[in-house]
């Protein structure tokens, strides 16, 4: 039976931090050899395990699981063109471009 867990994003988020399976598993409160386990793919880890390993590799549970491809979640696909920007300017710690846009939604609450 192939895993749920995509083992190829495990491994790789763990080693672009430079962790041993040792101390991600530590990290995430596991089991020392759990994260080898999953990685290798012959154990499927707890909602609770996934969701562990998640909050401390930065990345969504969705991720891990291989539903998006994106690494925190796919929440932008719902979001509106306007939405998206007022993330993208959160995000980049663009107070202008808020603050503009904040005024703006204001002004046409006015109306």
């Amino acid at each position: 039976m192939k895993s749920a867990l995509r083992t190829d994003r495990l491994k790789t988020l763990r080693e672009q931090r430079g962790w041993t399976q040792r101390e991600l598993a530590q990290r995430a409160g596991i089991g020392d050899s759990q994260i080898n386990k999953y990685e290798a793919g012959s154990h499927d880890p707890s909602a609770t395990s996934i969701k562990s390993i998640a909050e401390q590799l930065g990345v969504s549970t969705d991720y891990l699981l291989g539903l998006t491809d994106h690494p925190r979640g796919s929440y932008g696909d719902a979001l509106t063109p306007e939405e998206r920007q007022w993330v993208g300017a959160y995000a980049s710690g663009d107070n202008t471009t808020l603050l503009e846009m904040i005024v703006r939604r204001i002004r046409q609450n006015e109306k």
